[in-house]
């Protein structure tokens, strides 16, 4: 499949979960446009409200699109098949940054998941500059990723699937 888009099994649920949401929300406007045609009184209120909910709808249908492609181009990782020493979509990853004394643990994901707003483990998108640098990574490797703030080590420690 051209482009696959390698995503976790609850990735993929959010991403139906969200369709669906964004389906109902064009159901509800276009049943607002209807209802204020049939029941504003006066031409201008008329006009006003059904243009605000005329502008509201190409929104709507592009992120109607955006999950549809997104979803058809899915491919689901089996954290049964994930390599338990390398990070991959859908690993869970122990970081230790010893510049700044802390460990955090994060999930490698692919950037359509992160816009579905997921609760739990701190979720990282395979293609910001975190997600491409732990890409591939080995437990015990460590490597500098340059963000807004500077350059930040981290070490992975620990790799796990959820």
């Amino acid at each position: 499949m051209p482009d696959e888009l390698h995503v976790t099994r609850e990735g993929y649920e959010r991403l139906e979960q969200a369709l669906d949401r964004e389906r109902q929300r064009r159901e509800d406007n276009i049943a607002s446009m209807a209802g204020t045609l049939d029941d504003a009184t006066d031409l201008e209120n008329r006009s006003l409200n059904a243009a605000q909910l005329h502008m509201e709808r190409p929104g709507v249908e592009a992120r109607i699109l955006e999950l549809e492609d997104a979803l058809a181009r899915a491919v689901i990782v089996d954290p049964g098949e994930l390599p338990r020493d390398e990070v991959t979509v859908g690993s869970v990853v122990v970081l230790h940054a010893p510049d700044q004394h802390r460990e955090l643990t994060v999930q490698l994901v692919s950037a359509v998941e992160i816009a579905t707003l997921a609760e739990g483990v701190t979720q990282v998108s395979d293609d910001s500059p975190v997600g491409q640098a732990l890409r591939g990574r080995h437990r015990g490797e460590t490597f500098t990723v340059e963000l807004d703030s500077g350059p930040v080590r981290y070490t992975v420690r620990r790799i796990s699937v959820a």
